[in-house]
């Protein structure tokens, strides 16, 4: 370990908060007639702020994998004293880089974001005593490949064309017969409607404007997948409206009829019925 370690990292400029910037931020008047002697210096970004670099640890620890943690350990504590109160807190954030008593039991409060054992990078292992790399842990090993591993998605349609194709429907495969939509008819009415004078905000006024509203007269049709009935366009002839209809029925077909399929069809298609 080098010499000069409790140097590397303490010793480091101020920070300068983000909010500090030249000239007042007040007008002099609205300024307090009495103010402590902190409460300046804070205003003006000049308070003292502990400002550690742990780069330089954490790169020395790792490179030490392989070795006893008591001799490593022996060796941060001769370069980093204890009666320094800026280097024991330095001496602190050991435990942030190593886990030095692991548990593969831990409590719910205890466990990490990313579901691992534990959240430091490097551990001492129990038996041997040697500083030891987390990721290279069967369990680390085998959670990351099955977060790798995009799980198989069910197959649940198969299309056979435009005007059918195969659903699965309460674990049973069906045949369906496909046609487009009816095209909507609207009818335009003179209405009076609330519009905002600043859209989209919630503190604005509201007008009354009357204007032509085109609201939809073609009836719905049944869907024979699940008996729904379906609107062949959205309520009202606008932009908007026609926009979010799209997101929701981007194909803009239904189902007119359904059949189960035989198992001789199951087998030339190379599907299979839900057990449930």
């Amino acid at each position: 370990m080098r010499e000069d370690m409790a140097q590397v990292l303490v010793e480091r400029p101020r920070i300068r908060p983000f909010s500090n910037r030249k000239g007042r931020r007040r007008a002099l008047d609205d300024l307090p007639k009495h103010e402590g002697m902190r409460r300046g210096n804070a205003e003006r970004g000049d308070t003292k702020v502990l400002n550690k670099n742990l780069a330089p640890l954490r790169r020395y620890l790792e490179g030490q994998v392989g070795r006893p943690w008591n001799k490593v350990y022996s060796e941060i504590a001769a370069h980093l004293r204890v009666d320094s109160t800026v280097q024991q807190h330095v001496r602190g954030h050991l435990r942030d880089f190593v886990a030095v008593t692991p548990r593969r039991n831990l409590s719910s409060w205890r466990i990490p974001f990313n579901g691992g054992l534990w959240w430091q990078r490097l551990y001492v292992d129990p038996v041997t005593g040697l500083l030891c790399r987390t990721d290279q842990l069967p369990e680390e090993k085998a959670r990351r490949l099955a977060r790798r591993a995009k799980p198989a998605r069910p197959v649940e349609h198969v299309p056979l064309g435009d005007k059918r194709e195969l659903r699965l429907l309460g674990g049973i495969w069906y045949e369906l017969s496909m046609a487009p939509l009816p095209e909507p008819v609207y009818r335009v009415r003179r209405e009076t409607r609330k519009l905002p004078y600043v859209p989209y905000s919630s503190r604005t006024r509201f007008f009354e404007a009357d204007m032509n509203i085109g609201r939809l007269l073609t009836p719905p049709v049944r869907d024979a997948t699940n008996g729904a009935m379906i609107e062949v366009g959205p309520a009202i002839d606008d932009a908007q409206s026609w926009a979010a209809y799209r997101r929701e029925r981007p194909d803009r077909r239904y189902a007119t009829a359904k059949r189960v399929l035989s198992s001789r069809e199951l087998r030339h298609y190379r599907l299979k019925n839900s057990d449930a």
